[in-house]
């Protein structure tokens, strides 16, 4: 079960769409024999820059910021963009670390 808050949900759909125009792009120009864990790579590593930037963007703008009178404590109203709980301009490094994983492993292989 996946679980998402706002458009959490482009944590996902972000390295999907990714993945199959990295793919397109290799068939078109006719190179399926390279290693397939560097268009890997690179789809994870683009996808967790665009996921960090929109993650960012998105969450800077959500909601107003209120003030309890009695207590002075703040409180954030409105949507936050998250999956699993996590807000989502930090899923983008971990795309970024699996994109370098990938790139290690058809180094030393």
């Amino acid at each position: 079960m996946i679980i998402w808050r706002g458009l959490g949900i482009l944590n996902i759909v972000v390295p999907v769409i990714m993945f199959v125009i990295v793919n397109f792009l290799l068939s078109a120009l006719g190179l399926r024999s390279i290693d397939s864990r560097l268009p890997m790579a690179f789809v994870f590593i683009v996808s967790g820059l665009i996921i960090w930037y929109m993650g960012k963007a998105l969450n800077a703008q959500s909601g107003k910021v209120l003030v309890d009178v009695e207590t002075g404590q703040h409180y954030k109203m409105g949507t936050s963009h998250s999956l699993f709980f996590i807000p989502m301009h930090y899923w983008g490094p971990v795309g970024l670390v699996i994109g370098f994983i990938l790139i290690v492993a058809s180094i030393f292989t």
